[in-house]
């Protein structure tokens, strides 16, 4: 999906019968799951070319963690069902030391700005960020990264572990899940 686009721009681009471009577009225009689309959004169609040209099934991207795939299910209607997307959970460890500010530093290490200010928060009450941090200072960060088949990263999760090295001193923090209380 590109800046402007609607399923109507979309669809005119391929090369297939008015009917199937119709039958398409109502079937789109019913499904709540997709009535937006966003800048940069998949949209996968399998064309079947061998007698008449038909849309066998298409696959629209609905977030970074699912796809909803339209199956044929006869001449006018499709299927629709939601597909997760198999993310592995991976555990990512970072360290860096400070030398403007924490948020610099942290995404000059490749940490997603998500992380960031979690981290931050988590530090909230404890440590003033204009005040207490100096240059020099240390960060230490361990947390949790669901990449999908690709190894590309698609969202971030738990902070495992924590550490603002402030003047010399260790300031940890670790996440610890007992008893139905996590934190």
């Amino acid at each position: 999906v590109k800046q402007g686009d609607t399923y109507e721009t979309i669809i005119k681009g391929l090369d297939i019968p008015n009917i199937e471009k119709n039958i398409f577009l109502k079937t789109v225009t019913k499904n709540k799951n997709i009535d937006i689309l966003k800048l940069n959004q998949k949209i996968l169609f399998k064309i079947d070319k061998k007698d008449k040209t038909k849309i066998v099934n298409f696959i629209i991207e609905i977030d970074k963690k699912k796809n909803i795939l339209f199956q044929r299910s006869n001449y006018e209607t499709f299927i629709s069902k939601i597909i997760e997307k198999n993310l592995i959970k991976t555990i990512t460890y970072k360290e860096g030391i400070i030398k403007s500010s924490l948020y610099n530093a942290a995404i000059k290490n490749e940490i997603k700005p998500n992380t960031i200010i979690e981290f931050a928060r988590l530090y909230g009450f404890q440590v003033d960020f204009q005040r207490d941090i100096r240059k020099r200072d240390k960060f230490q960060i361990m947390y949790e990264a669901y990449v999908d088949e690709n190894r590309k990263l698609i969202e971030t999760g738990n902070i495992l572990f924590a550490n603002l090295i402030l003047s010399g001193e260790d300031n940890s923090l670790f996440y610890f899940d007992e008893e139905n209380n996590a934190g």
